[in-house]
């Protein structure tokens, strides 16, 4: 099977002349990979890019960042041991056959490296430190160190150049009224107040031009409502929130502006979808890219060979690509992975976009108006699903009524969404003849706050019952004879995915969960103090006066009537392995000779990602062929309480025999 590259982590030098990531080798380990944009280096000078890969020697925690000569910074830190690894490989020798890097090993909290700095400087490193006070070192070379430590009164999101010297940068800092845009020196270590509105409040840095001294951020001017505006520096520093830039219908993100800060690229997302926008900023002037609706990662880079985005799609796997009418000198090439093909795919799929032409409007819910409803339309991109609350999107990819295979996939977070990226066990799934529905049910993010908040306090309850839905949407629309739905679940999806193979057992064929947890109660007691925050923002709330009682996998196991797959990292940081243990104990107190397999691996070495780890190749492999498997013989399976073997051996009975008991409020509205 031709697998594409998986790529993540993706960063740009200063003047995004050269970009890194990290990118999966075959059996799962990443290796650094690295693009001379713009043919700076010899012999490969005239605009033509060059693309290299490393030894598959980092982990996904590795940050990859390319320095303005070419080189590259690889920061390697073992979670909590307060150790990193800062490595320096020169742009002519990164090769897979060897290593010359330089080494400097590193004692600090959180490092992270940012790009800039002033005149020989390769890098910044930015530590915040336990007291809550931030640090900023320069990363030199010849020999490789970190050096003029500067400290700043609280913690920091981003830095932001001011200016061509490298020395002036815009921070966010944190302090007891919450975050305050500062300018920051490296030469002295002053800093200053930046303009902030007069009866509102500034909450974030988005971006900056040094060319033109344009810095835009995320601002409240004292309406309530958030709006992005253009922070004018200088002897009379103000703050304009322009008009039509902030009337764009959607979540807007700028990526990168020119080298002359005359343009800007704009992410803008509804829901699962996103698109991109280059927006003059002189004429307050916003215009839809030459690129379909997809996945824009929240980095880009704008050179004079013109715009790199990171561009995904369900079927084609986050690459650069640059975006037409861009360059600031003739380009030699369309995309930068992939020379001949790429942005021509782009141009032709715009005309093709089962989304809509670019530039049609939009409706309140997100569709393209004056097209279908994708519904009706077995190749759109997303789906809308009727549910107790009203309506909700998922991404799909097949025909989801006549394929052999259809795979729920349930994301993680809670707090996320699935959008038009890739992700590859999705991609593979779909590869091997499976149609996948992955819903943004109650709780995503993406569609505004009653959305995501409606399971505070309530995790496995209106988020449950939107799936419960779904399934029986599903297995209402296709063939007499054909097989249930299949459940793929990560992390909190994985906690859901159990919760709805235990509501209605006979609904499902298979289940498969990565890294899942048992109970918000059970996880809170057992989790790190970050996860017991998420918890803790969104509350444990009073179980659910229904007939599933508290939302407990360990106590509701005896009901599973599906064979079940469980993978778990050994070493994962977000959820204890020792969450699947609990299950896999559970499963066999409940077992009896006619119950349904179940298979809980311990995946040595791995964390909270054990797929995108060295061996997830394999592991992939056995998930996928777990899930598109025929489905099972259950007749003789004995049913859980108050469902008959009868009932659930009848696939085409009345589906209240199949799905069990719903209450009133979780029935699709009619």
């Amino acid at each position: 099977m031709n697998r594409h590259p998986q790529r993540i982590s993706f960063r740009f030098s200063a003047r995004s002349r050269f970009a890194a990531c990290l990118v999966a080798t075959a059996d799962g380990a990443p290796a650094p990979g690295w693009w001379d944009l713009d043919g700076t280096r010899p012999p490969y000078a005239g605009g033509t890019p060059r693309y290299r890969e490393g030894a598959p020697a980092e982990t996904t925690a590795t940050q990859v960042l390319p320095t303005e000569d070419g080189g590259l910074l690889r920061l390697r830190g073992a979670a909590g041991s307060g150790r990193h690894l800062l490595l320096l490989s020169p742009a002519e020798s990164l090769s897979p056959a060897e290593d010359p890097a330089e080494r400097l090993s590193v004692g600090a909290r959180g490092l992270r490296l940012v790009p800039g700095g002033p005149r020989g400087t390769l890098a910044l490193a930015v530590e915040t430190a336990h007291d809550g006070r931030t640090r900023v070192w320069r990363v030199l070379p010849a020999p490789l160190r970190l050096s003029d430590p500067l400290t700043l009164p609280g913690r920091v999101t981003t830095l932001l150049p001011l200016d061509g010297t490298g020395c002036r940068y815009a921070t966010d800092l944190e302090g007891p009224d919450g975050h305050r845009p500062v300018s920051l020196d490296l030469r002295d270590g002053r800093w200053h107040a930046l303009p902030s509105p007069a009866n509102g409040r500034v909450h974030r840095l988005l971006l900056s031009a040094p060319a033109s001294g344009l810095l835009l951020t995320a601002g409240d001017p004292g309406d309530g409502r958030l709006r992005i505006a253009h922070a004018a520096l200088g002897d009379r520093p103000r703050l304009d929130f322009p008009d039509r830039l902030n009337s764009l219908d959607g979540a807007v993100l700028p990526l990168a502006a020119d080298p002359a800060g005359e343009r800007v690229a704009l992410r803008v997302s509804r829901g699962a979808q996103a698109r991109l926008f280059l927006y003059d900023v002189g004429a307050d002037q916003p215009r839809p890219a030459e690129l379909p609706p997809g996945a824009f990662h929240p980095v880009a880079g704008w050179s004079a060979g013109g715009l790199r985005v990171v561009y995904a799609t369900p079927d084609r796997p986050a690459d650069l690509v640059t975006v037409p009418g861009t360059a600031t000198h003739p380009a030699r090439y369309d995309a930068a992975s992939e020379p001949a093909s790429d942005t021509r795919e782009a141009r032709s799929s715009t005309q093709r976009s089962p989304s809509g032409t670019q530039g049609s409007p939009v409706d309140d819910l997100g569709m393209p108006s004056g097209t279908p409803d994708a519904s009706g339309t077995p190749h759109a991109p997303t789906e809308w699903f009727a549910t107790p609350s009203g309506r909700f999107e998922a991404v799909r990819l097949g025909d989801w009524r006549t394929a052999p295979t259809v795979v729920v996939a349930l994301h993680g977070g809670p707090e996320d969404h699935w959008t038009l990226g890739h992700d590859p066990v999705i991609g593979r799934l779909s590869e091997a003849g499976a149609a996948v529905v992955a819903p943004n049910q109650r709780g995503s993010t993406g569609y505004g706050r009653a959305h995501a908040e409606a399971i505070h306090g309530a995790w496995g309850v209106p988020d449950l019952a939107d799936i419960r839905v779904l399934v029986r949407t599903l297995t209402e629309q296709r063939p007499p004879g054909a097989e249930p739905p299949v459940l793929l679940g990560t992390s909190y999806g994985g906690f859901l995915a159990l919760l709805a193979v235990c509501a209605d057992p006979y609904a499902w064929a298979r289940c498969a969960v990565i890294a899942p947890f048992l109970s918000a109660r059970g996880l809170r007691e057992r989790s790190s103090p970050a996860v017991r925050a998420l918890i803790d923002r969104h509350g444990l709330g009073e179980p659910p006066d229904d007939d599933l009682g508290p939302r407990d996998v360990e106590r509701l196991a005896h009901r599973i009537r599906v064979p079940l797959l469980a993978l778990h990292g050994c070493d994962d940081p977000v959820v204890p392995v020792d969450e699947t243990h609990r299950l896999r104990r559970a499963l066999t107190a409940a077992g009896g000779p006619e119950r349904a397999p179940h298979d809980c691996l311990d995946i040595a070495g791995a964390g909270h990602h054990p797929l995108q780890e060295r061996g997830g190749a394999e592991l992939t492999d056995r998930l996928v062929s777990f899930l598109t498997a025929g489905f099972p013989d259950r007749r003789r399976s004995p049913a859980p309480p108050g469902l008959t073997v009868a009932d659930a051996a009848v696939r085409h009975r009345p589906t209240s025999a199949v799905f069990g008991h719903i209450t009133h409020d979780e029935r699709t509205p009619s």
